[in-house]
């Protein structure tokens, strides 16, 4: 059997330049391919199993033969390539690509050529994650706020004064409904919940949760290692409401908070859902106009 495989990274790549390459490739040596193996939209760093080629793999048999555009669309991932072009050699089928002029058989050449091509492939991954990285620490100098907005985004007042807190407390000990508490003090039901679980006056599940969620999301961003937030009394962090609400970037904030490092405030901001969502309305959007 003969067969193709095609796998693009992105919805606006498409799979007809690849596949004319591989059939002008086949009909020079007047072959026929059998069948077509698919992988559109998908990174060549997911595993093999959890794209189309994770079947192909498991049905080739001795003398099969697989032609590619070329080698990086097996794989981006040095050793993930060197798994596959293992498991055909012990197989004993074949793998042709048409850009790269590479034939996998018994020869050391071969051998060479699939680690060298695969080393290629990997450096240039890891020189983009890394310039990828530069860039967002760049933007993280700038003040904009990256990634997606962590957790549920309050519309309403995210901070209270040490008396509104109080109060809040003690209807809550009353007995007055949440849906009715926040309704007197003008702020989103789920706001409220939030408040009282990190006040330790309810334990929610849900909120456990959030939280969880919040830091997988974190995850990835602009840095290595750990984040560095700072623990805010209600008073510093009433502080850094009206700082932020009145369009003020981090770094602007920063030069009234020079007690703490740009990383540490940044941090804070970043990994505070509500804080995160009030910025990204006010000085997000001012630094970002500024930079286009």
């Amino acid at each position: 059997m003969i067969y193709g495989y095609l796998r693009v990274s992105s919805d606006e790549q498409d799979v007809n330049s690849q596949k004319q390459g591989v059939v002008k490739f086949a009909e020079a040596r007047e072959w026929h391919i059998d069948e077509y193996i698919t992988d559109e939209g998908v990174s060549g760093g997911k595993d093999p199993d959890k794209r189309n080629l994770g079947p192909l793999l498991k049905k080739l048999q001795k003398d099969d033969i697989v032609i590619a555009a070329e080698i990086s669309r097996l794989g981006r991932d040095l050793y993930m390539v060197m798994d596959i072009l293992h498991f055909c050699m012990k197989t004993g089928c074949k793998i042709y690509t048409v850009k790269d002029n590479f034939a996998l058989d018994d020869n050391i050449q071969s051998k060479v050529l699939a680690f060298a091509f695969g080393l290629a492939a990997e450096i240039e991954r890891q020189m983009i994650r890394q310039r990828t990285k530069e860039g967002l620490r760049l933007r993280m100098k700038l003040g904009v706020m990256l990634g997606r907005p962590p957790g549920i985004k309050s519309t309403e007042s995210i901070a209270f004064t040490p008396e509104q807190k109080e109060k809040i407390i003690e209807q809550y000990n009353w007995g007055v409904p949440e849906r009715r508490l926040a309704a007197n003090f003008n702020i989103d039901r789920n706001t409220l919940a939030r408040w009282l679980h990190r006040w330790g006056i309810k334990y929610s599940a849900m909120i456990e949760r959030q939280e969880r969620q919040r830091e997988q999301e974190r995850q990835n961003q602009y840095k290595d290692g750990d984040y560095n937030v700072i623990d805010l009394t209600d008073e510093q962090r009433y502080e850094l409401q009206k700082k932020i609400e009145c369009d003020l970037t981090v770094p602007q904030i920063w030069e009234t908070m020079k007690e703490y490092t740009y990383e540490q405030l940044y941090d804070t901001i970043l990994c505070d859902a509500d804080l995160n969502a009030l910025y990204r309305k006010h000085g997000h959007l001012k630094v970002k106009k500024g930079h286009h």
